[in-house]
């Protein structure tokens, strides 16, 4: 007997709630391929095909209940039902292969690497990013305190990540352990770092802070003395090109340099002209062409003691060397260019630093040892610890020995570069490595992620974002993608501030070192502790506040920005079809805009990068190196670059390079 429920009501529910599920499966499918996440759209896929094989279970009994003979002796009653239920099934079936296309489909620009397993990814605290497999993003990954104590390398090319990955780093380093960190930059790219981190200083030499070079800090100041003459010849500083520098200015000047630091009351560039004239009045009839060997030693130090630069080596500290060590600090080295000097200078005073870093751990040694005290975090490490450094140049012999022999004190070591030609030494000693996108020396760095050469193409194919790390407690190198940070970069004035009032806790740390060796309890003491959380707190809750505010903010300039480019293509007195294929990228994207606006600034700034090589005229290979910055980067595809590769002569690619910079930032502009 034939059933007698509204069968035409449901077939027909179903064919349409078939058709509208493979919509939204091809939509999703056509959007998944130009590159859009859609995350919030594959709950409604999932939802969509839920229904739809609801109603082939519900369907499914009119033909389970009914004999065929049946169905077929009353077909012209029943047909409707029968295509509609047919034709719904049939929909369904190509929504589940466009479904699944995806995953059958090959792509070679996937990065399949394995993948650690969740226990092991959740054996540290210190959160990094998440695990990748393909293009999918996994777990998080937090990183052990133990790996670091072998210290870590992230190496990259220019823009890939390198800085954001340290960044999401210490915030997370922090909220976890109470270590003090020494951070140095050159380009004032971690100064947000200051409200996301509580008690950071941010220190400028020459602006906000300055060294004495002459204070031996509690060392031997014989040694110390010594160890200032070794930092100043390495650092070729005194070199002249029209003047040998001889035995007889290294005994005079190690000599005076030993006199001023023995003594507190002449430690300064004064000191230092006050026992030059002593030495030369003690000296003078029994060392020959005494006078002309001093005029020499002070031309060739006259831009610290006397120069533009002076103001980084004053003798009124504001902030003392044996403090700089116990807190969280950002020393950005820019400031020393600001004032007008070089590289060199910028390496000297780092170097300088070191050498008060090395004498700290060397004086605390490794006994009772338990761990990780201390982090110095390097950036742009290549200028600092060079591939090929000989063993007698101090300059960045300071950086190899923290990495070498101090393990054992609680020194971990961090440093960044752009390419992995950097000391061997530090690089063998490293227990963890993070490759960014690179495309030079990639057989050095499969052999330190202990990658297969056969995979080493890998590295090129990277996305903005997206590193393979090692980590000595697996085995195996795995894919990382971390999040990009919001930043907001404080004024001078407001890091002037926050110095301040973070100074000003000197007092309060004392008070809580002493009651951590006893166990004595103080009412004052547990109330300041109870408004000092409230006021982290609150602090937290500002800096929500100011990173949502900016993301609204930023939405609506995107918005104002697609709405003016609209009425802009309209009022333009291009052709139709140019309008209408216009509109219709702006219509299928308005965040186009601001990746556009991105993309001409990323060339102004890899434009800049070759220009400043070309006239780096002391570096090596500098036709070559220009070439390799502009040639090397996607953000040039589809640019006339391709004359460049035809030029030998200097002059005539500066020209060229020159006239693209102007062009390229003409359009920006």
């Amino acid at each position: 007997m034939i059933l007698t429920y509204h069968e035409f009501d449901l077939f027909f529910t179903f064919l349409l709630v078939s058709m509208i599920t493979l919509v939204i499966n091809i939509v999703f499918y056509v959007y998944k391929r130009r590159g859009y996440s859609l995350n919030h759209m594959k709950l409604l896929v999932i939802t969509s095909l839920i229904v739809s094989s609801y109603f082939l279970v519900v369907g499914l009994p009119f033909f389970i209940l009914n004999k065929p003979t049946i169905i077929i002796n009353s077909f012209e009653k029943y047909w409707n039902q029968i295509l509609f239920f047919n034709l719904s099934i049939f929909f369904l079936f190509i929504s589940l292969i466009i479904l699944l296309f995806p995953s059958l489909d090959i792509d070679k620009s996937k990065i399949l690497l394995e993948i650690p397993s969740f226990k092991n990814a959740k054996r540290g605290k210190i959160k990094i990013g998440r695990v990748l497999k393909g293009n999918r993003r996994r777990y998080e990954f937090s990183l052990s305190i133990k790996d670091l104590e072998k210290h870590m390398f992230i190496c990259g090319a220019t823009g890939t990540g390198k800085s954001n990955f340290i960044q999401n780093f210490l915030i997370n380093f922090k909220k976890n352990y109470n270590i003090p960190f020494f951070l140095v930059e050159f380009k004032g790219e971690y100064h947000f770092l200051q409200e996301e981190i509580d008690d950071v200083i941010i220190l400028l030499p020459g602006e906000n802070f300055s060294l004495n070079i002459f204070n031996p800090e509690n060392t031997n100041p014989i040694i110390h003395g010594e160890r200032i003459f070794d930092i100043l010849k390495s650092g070729n500083f005194l070199d002249d090109s029209s003047a040998e520098y001889s035995p007889q200015m290294e005994k005079v000047l190690v000599e005076i340099l030993v006199n001023v630091c023995k003594n507190g009351k002449y430690q300064s560039w004064n000191g230092f002209e006050f026992h030059c004239k002593e030495y030369l009045k003690k000296n003078l009839n029994t060392i020959p062409m005494l006078k002309q060997t001093l005029i020499s030693i002070k031309n060739r130090i006259r831009r610290f003691s006397d120069g533009p630069l002076k103001a980084i080596f004053e003798t009124n500290e504001k902030f003392k060397i044996k403090e700089l060590f116990k807190r969280n600090v950002i020393l950005d080295l820019s400031s020393i260019i600001r004032l007008g000097g070089e590289k060199e200078d910028a390496l000297f005073f780092l170097n300088m630093i070191l050498k008060y870093l090395w004498d700290r751990n060397l004086t605390r040694g490794a006994y009772n040892f338990k761990g990780i005290r201390h982090l110095t975090i390097i950036e742009d490490a290549q200028y600092f610890a060079p591939q090929g450094l000989q063993k007698k140049n101090k300059l960045t012999s300071y950086l190899e020995d923290i990495a070498l022999l101090q393990r054992g004190t609680g020194e971990c070591l961090i440093s960044l570069a752009t390419r992995p030609n950097i000391s061997r030494e530090i690089l063998a000693n490293c227990g963890v490595l993070v490759s960014y996108q690179n495309h030079i020396e990639k057989d050095l760095m499969c052999e330190l992620l202990n990658l297969d050469q056969e995979k080493k193409h890998l590295l090129s194919n990277l996305e903005e974002g997206e590193a393979i790390i090692r980590i000595n407690s697996i085995k195996e190198p795995f894919l990382l993608w971390v999040p990009l940070i919001l930043r907001d970069y404080p004024e001078f004035i407001d890091i002037n501030n926050k110095n301040k009032k973070i100074m000003g806790k000197t007092e309060g740390r004392a008070i809580d070192l002493e009651l951590d060796k006893k166990p004595v309890r103080h009412v004052s003491l547990f109330s300041s502790k109870i408004s000092e959380s409230l006021r982290k707190i609150i602090n937290k809750i500002k800096t929500k506040i100011k990173k949502y505010s900016k993301l609204v903010k930023n939405t609506i300039s995107t918005n104002l920005t697609w709405k003016k480019e609209r009425k802009h293509v309209l009022d333009s007195k291009n052709s139709k079809i140019d309008q209408e294929k216009r509109l219709d990228q702006l219509d299928q994207n308005p965040r186009m805009l601001k990746k556009e606006k991105y993309r001409k600034t990323r060339k102004n700034e890899l434009f800049s990068n070759a220009y400043d090589v070309l006239n780096d005229k002391s570096g090596k290979n500098i036709i070559n190196n220009s070439k390799e910055i502009l040639n090397n980067n996607k953000d040039f595809e589809g640019f006339p670059i391709k004359e460049i590769n035809k030029i030998d002569n200097y002059d005539e690619l500066k020209t060229y390079v020159d006239k693209l910079y102007t062009l390229e930032k003409s359009k920006t502009d």
